[in-house]
């Protein structure tokens, strides 16, 4: 991507000062994002910018101020294809990571660019990579009120128990506590490597897909952090702009992110959920591995 020299200059934005270093990890972000778009495009994949990104471009057609990320969400359809796509096809200076291509287990994947750093975990600077990212979600159907979208709603959160905790999942089958799924099969994912727990969680996941009126990030459901949305917020793409660029954003933004954030057009500079990061656009992570944050 090509940036114009002015790109990088420390500016005001809402009464925010964003330095020159954040408008590098912000232009690190953008190439990351055009790469994922290109791969998207290649594949026929759709996706949208959602949360603070989605806010950001309504809001302040592009960054907002005091953000240091891209949010990317896709339903789980699409995003099983990308995951199985971007082992074959993401290469150097470029890494997808999720929790079959790293140490870590998450519900998402992040795109990182090996050439920079972004560490968030430096006790574990040398488990996985830590280059700056973009986060990419999976949206999933979450219960609408009907019982088929309870009952898999249940089930999911069984699932996930074994991924995140699977001796609290053992301890309460010991204790006679009631679940949805059979004990034989809690039993048996007990017995399966964390992976493979992983594995029957998301699948589960996209074999319910499209049953229900209301979707979400799923662990933003479980922990009741992020509110669903109507599915029909993301019936169709829309376009807008984004510093240097038009990004894909659902129809129904301004639905979703009153949903999410009420009077969403007033400013209100909040720490982002990535403080404390160190951040360096121009030195790859694993040059910290050996000598350390200094």
């Amino acid at each position: 991507m090509n940036f114009d020299e002015k790109f990088f200059q420390e500016e005001l934005r809402s009464g925010y000062l964003v330095s020159e270093k954040m408008k590098k990890v912000w232009a690190v972000e953008l190439e990351l994002l055009d790469y994922f778009d290109k791969l998207c495009h290649k594949h026929n994949l759709q996706y949208f910018v959602d949360y603070g990104t989605l806010l950001g471009a309504v809001r302040h057609q592009g960054f907002i101020p005091w953000d240091d990320d891209i949010d990317i969400v896709m339903f789980r359809g699409e995003y099983e294809k990308l995951k199985v796509i971007a082992q074959e096809e993401v290469c150097e200076p470029y890494f997808f990571q999720n929790s079959y291509t790293d140490s870590m287990i998450w519900a998402f994947s992040k795109l990182r660019d090996s050439r920079t750093t972004a560490i968030e975990f430096p006790d574990y600077l040398e488990s996985f990579h830590q280059g700056i990212f973009i986060d990419i979600f999976p949206l999933d159907d979450v219960p609408d009120g009907t019982s088929q979208t309870l009952v898999a709603g249940e089930i999911k959160q069984e699932l996930w128990l074994s991924v995140v905790s699977p001796e609290s999942l053992k301890a309460k089958l010991e204790q006679g506590h009631s679940f949805i799924l059979d004990s034989d099969i809690i039993l048996e994912l007990l017995h399966m490597s964390v992976r493979e727990r992983m594995k029957n969680f998301e699948s589960f996941c996209n074999s319910q897909s499209g049953i229900s009126g209301r979707v979400n990030f799923i662990t933003d459901e479980f922990q009741h952090t992020i509110p669903s949305v109507p599915r029909e917020c993301y019936e169709e793409t829309v376009y807008l702009p984004f510093e240097n660029i038009m990004v894909p954003a659902p129809i129904g933004y301004a639905e979703l992110l009153e949903y999410r954030y009420g009077d969403y057009m007033t400013p209100a500079q909040i720490p982002n959920l990535h403080d404390g990061i160190f951040f360096d656009p121009e030195t790859p992570y694993r040059n910290y591995m050996k000598s350390g944050i200094k």
